[in-house]
């Protein structure tokens, strides 16, 4: 080939080996995704492999380049990590059309092999959006509900009037159907408001009413399968109750994990051995998923979880059990916003 040729080459591996990099790194450490990140460096590397760069890089002129001053007008418009995301998987799908096409004249081989990357990473920029479009929990009080003796319409809209990021049902009794009723009823409560619903263990009832995501325990459905049913668009988070299972958790598909009891609690008829504030400290440095205390919590002994670095409190009886529910949810709300 020409150096003109050459040149455009070079350009382009640049090009798409950069944006690629970039948008592997804001997987690896912003927006956390094993699989996604370890998709790109596997495409990266697919990349620079089968082109050798010996010939191109001795065709490279940088200081001659007419464009090397020119830029777009939203060359500098990145407001936040998603935005940087979606610049870069341009610039590198952009990059992989070109060297497709001047791979047309004489090495067909690799122009074929340039749309297979191509389209590879359109499949892999789709995931990448589902994955930054998926809801964030938000900090503050986590609400489960579990038989609460006011019921569950009646706290449900407590817990909207308070601003909850998030509440939970948690009904181990009753029917399906009975269950099913009470999910419609809060899913319409919560709809359109900053609250999010999500259901526990029951994935069947998630999908149905549309809840925001499904909470899991160590013996219900693994999370991986559960995404496959459900979809990107719920979230699913996961209780743990000690280090080892918080270590496997990190290569779940998983957007939060409960960690405890952290103190003694009777909301379980077999509850879990306590971990204490200690452990879920540990739990917090070892998880790259945001954690939820939960097990025993009140106002009384909330304030040993600053400083732990949790994302959010849990709590069942602490609401439930109280003569003002309101106020209550709004205490422990306002400490978790700020913990």
């Amino acid at each position: 080939m020409n150096d003109g040729i050459d040149r455009i080459i070079d350009a382009n591996i640049n090009r798409v080996t950069e944006g690629l990099r970039v948008v592997e790194d804001i997987f690896r450490y912003s927006i956390v995704s094993d699989e996604i990140q370890q998709r790109l460096k596997d495409l990266r590397h697919n990349l620079v492999t089968v082109v050798d760069r010996g010939d191109v890089i001795l065709a490279r002129n940088s200081l001659d380049d007419v464009g090397y001053l020119s830029s777009g007008a939203n060359e500098y418009n990145r407001s936040e990590p998603g935005d940087i995301v979606s610049a870069n998987l341009k610039r590198a799908e952009e990059g992989l059309r070109v060297l497709e096409e001047v791979y047309k004249i004489g090495k067909k081989d690799k122009s074929s092999l340039m749309k297979k990357l191509r389209y590879e990473l359109y499949e892999l920029e789709k995931k990448a959006y589902a994955k930054m479009k998926r809801k964030l929990l938000p900090k503050g009080l986590y609400l489960v509900m579990t038989n609460p003796r006011t019921g569950y319409e009646d706290i449900a809209l407590l817990a909207v009037k308070a601003g909850l990021p998030v509440i939970q049902i948690r009904q181990k009794k009753g029917s399906d159907r009975e269950l099913m009723n009470i999910a419609f009823k809060i899913r319409e409560i919560t709809s359109g408001t900053k609250t999010l619903f999500i259901v526990n263990d029951r994935l069947d009832i998630a999908r149905m009413c549309n809840a925001d995501g499904v909470h899991l325990g160590q013996d219900d459905i693994e999370p991986g399968r559960a995404k496959d049913f459900l979809g990107d668009n719920f979230m699913i988070g996961l209780s743990t109750h000690n280090l080892s299972q918080v270590e496997k958790a990190q290569n779940e598909p998983l957007d939060y994990i409960g960690f405890g009891p952290i103190w003694e609690t009777d909301s379980k008829e077999r509850p879990d051995p306590v971990t204490g504030v200690e452990k879920l400290r540990k739990a917090v440095e070892k998880s790259h998923h945001p954690v939820v205390a939960i097990g025993g919590i009140n106002r009384d002994n909330v304030g040993e979880l600053k400083g732990t670095g949790i994302n959010n409190i849990a709590v069942i009886r602490a609401v439930q059990d109280a003569m003002d529910p309101y106020a209550e949810m709004t205490f422990l709300n306002n400490f978790g916003e700020n913990i």
